[in-house]
């Protein structure tokens, strides 16, 4: 132990058992003023976390997971092995020929240009942003943060697009991958945190590892290497949120419209929505990366030629900064990262972006609240349903950049419920398919209330969409779709927005 640190810990001895100063005098460990004198049992997690990183206390803080070192040499293995297991697989087993890799394809990779791949919608749209999130929490669970682990997440995607694949690398490989793998990877990180708790024991703790384990395999490998699938201690404070709920819909929807140039179609689905709501979408929106998110999972039957996940959506706050505030009004500049997936019975669209604009939040706690959003909208990789590109891979889909706005207002009675109406308008400029641009507008309606103490409640919506084709060369064609919906609601906890 340096000199210093003795010194320091010799002080805090002859001062007694953690014992706080007099009132007024700086906190040896803070550095603010006393509020009060007398002792404490134990130091904050923030004063236990100092004193790990002075040096001594660390076989003893109730926290170990509190402070996490960066393991890069551990990283960085595991990251190999998250390229290696797939890839295993679609060569000794399923004897894939683009899986037939060598030096000299690394070699012909590095020098010739990339190429827009032609995978199927899912595969490219989910399957690679998935692989990305294991890329991203390599780093996020060997103790890098919210943005060393970005690296991690590009880094990985590189490294397949070179190495992984005997096909030239993809642009909308290395962008799915790469940006998706960020918002879905610190979307299972947080959800995951959420399922952990370190206190538990028994049965509980075996259902709580295994179901954070199924969230984010990368996180339960970590915790055997590490032992702490059985270690009970206090969760490190940022597991858990400001606030948290969740809503689990059922219910029926009709859909009515037309997909591409195909006839009009109308039918009825059964359905199945998850939401979370993380965070405060005002309070938490200028803390750490994340801290506020929104995530939507929704099943549903097939039905015209639609597929079993038909949304799967995250967005989480990156920054914000607070431009105007009173007692009955907060008003911030924030931005947020976004990842979504479309697979509905009208149309298909995927796209990894951003949404920076105002948000602002009118009313007290206690009484009836209005949130708004007017946000602008920028997608560096949007994938959308095609009406004439088809290729024998099954891409049927069109490449482009989007960019446009999104405007929300949401009214909620504290545990009661909700009305909420949302706009948006995208333009995608097609980069890989036939030449044009694709003009995309939506307006969704849609409330909540829970009679039933708080928790059992009833709600319905309806979403009115229509794209606009312009093609240069073909044809231009439009699409209408119309669904309403109507279902039950479970809130758990009591119902809390806003």
């Amino acid at each position: 132990m340096k000199f210093r640190h003795r010194l320091m810990l010799a002080a805090l001895i002859a001062v007694g058992p953690l014992a706080r100063p007099v009132l007024g005098q700086a906190d040896p460990l803070t550095g603010q003023p006393a509020a009060q004198v007398g002792p404490v049992a134990r130091p904050t997690f923030a004063q236990a976390g100092q004193l790990a990183r002075l040096g001594f206390g660390q076989d003893t803080t109730t926290c170990p997971q509190c402070v996490v070192p960066k393991k890069i040499g551990r990283a960085s293995w595991e990251l190999v092995l998250t390229q290696l297991i797939p890839w295993s697989f679609n060569h000794f087993v399923r004897d894939a020929e683009w899986a037939s890799i060598s030096p000299a394809v690394w070699w012909t990779n590095l020098q010739n240009p990339w190429q827009w791949d032609n995978n199927a919608f899912l595969n490219n749209q989910f399957s690679h942003p998935y692989h990305g999130s294991l890329y991203f929490n390599v780093g996020r669970t060997n103790g890098f943060n919210f943005w060393e682990s970005s690296l991690w997440s590009f880094g990985g995607s590189f490294m397949w697009e070179i190495m992984g694949e005997q096909w030239a690398p993809a642009p909308n490989d290395l962008l799915n991958t790469g940006m998706g793998g960020i918002t879905l990877g610190e979307m299972l990180f947080r959800s995951s945190s959420l399922v952990l708790d370190n206190t538990a024991t028994g049965t509980e703790r075996t259902l709580r590892e295994i179901a954070a384990t199924l969230l984010d395999p990368v996180r339960g490998f970590n915790r055997i290497l590490d032992g702490q699938m059985n270690d009970v201690t206090q969760n490190p404070p940022d597991w858990r949120p400001s606030k948290d709920r969740a809503s689990l819909d059922m219910g029926n929807r009709h859909t009515s419209g037309n997909r591409g140039t195909g006839p009009k179609n109308s039918g009825d689905q059964f359905f199945v929505e998850l939401e979370l709501d993380y965070g405060d979408s005002i309070d938490d929106l200028d803390k750490k990366p994340f801290s506020f998110m929104e995530v939507t999972v929704g099943l549903a039957e097939k039905f015209n030629g639609s597929r079993a996940i038909q949304d799967l959506h995250a967005r989480g706050s990156l920054a914000a900064k607070t431009v105007g505030q009173t007692d009955k009004a907060v008003h911030r500049l924030a931005a947020f990262m976004t990842y979504d997936f479309f697979g509905q019975p009208s149309f298909e669209y995927g796209a990894q972006g951003f949404q920076g604009g105002l948000v602002s939040r009118f009313g007290k706690a206690n009484g009836v609240r209005l949130h708004t959003e007017l946000l602008g909208v920028f997608q560096p990789i949007a994938a959308l349903q095609s009406d004439y590109f088809l290729t024998e891979e099954g891409r049927d889909y069109d490449y482009g950049v989007s960019a446009g706005t999104t405007a929300l207002a949401r009214v909620t009675k504290q545990g009661f419920g909700f009305l909420e109406a949302q706009g948006t308008w995208l333009w995608t400029g097609i980069i890989s398919g036939f030449n044009g641009d694709h003009n995309q507008y939506s307006l969704n309606l849609e409330g909540k209330i829970y009679p039933i103490g708080g928790r059992l409640g009833i709600g319905g919506g309806m979403t009115w969409y229509h794209k606009k084709s312009d093609y240069n060369t073909l044809e231009d064609v439009s699409v209408d779709g119309f669904q309403s919906r109507i279902f039950a609601s479970l809130s758990i906890p009591r119902w809390n927005k806003d």
